[in-house]
């Protein structure tokens, strides 16, 4: 049987003091109207938490990374190319953010269970075309940065 009492912690005595228990919580922050401050800057989920669906909080820290050190290399002066960066990427994820809370990535998902009644089905084709697929998924593509057009870039 498995125990819940350690040395450094009373798991049970833990819970019973909780004020409120969230299961599963899915969180994100309105978007920040700066990432700079000073010769500091912010990146990933420091700049944007998100909820966590798609990957989308390593894709965008990858994205700022990318822009971060592309500023970095490319602008002499650190203080502008902190500025470049967040001039990029700040807008770029607050799109996301916003996205994410009218259609989150698993859009394809919810539209399948609307369809369907969440009834089992033979072929993913019987219930939504392939054309319907593409242009869910390249939309949020486009939204989030990582369509083909703008990773060729």
């Amino acid at each position: 049987m498995l125990d819940w009492h350690f040395d450094w912690l009373d798991v049970p005595q833990f819970i019973r003091s909780a004020d409120a228990i969230f299961e599963y919580p899915m969180v994100d922050q309105d978007p920040l109207t700066r990432w700079n401050f000073g010769r500091l800057t912010l990146l990933g989920d420091a700049a944007h938490p998100m909820y966590p669906r798609g990957a989308n909080g390593a894709a965008q820290a990858i994205l700022d990374a990318r822009s971060l050190s592309d500023a970095l290399q490319e602008i002499p002066d650190p203080l502008a190319a902190l500025d470049a960066y967040q001039a990029q990427r700040l807008p770029a994820t607050r799109d996301v953010v916003l996205a994410n809370r009218r259609a989150p990535p698993d859009a394809i998902l919810q539209e399948v269970y609307r369809r369907t009644g969440d009834k089992p089905f033979t072929s993913i084709d019987d219930v939504i075309s392939r054309e319907e697929l593409a242009a869910l998924s390249e939309s949020y593509k486009r939204i989030a940065g990582y369509d083909k057009e703008r990773l060729k870039a």
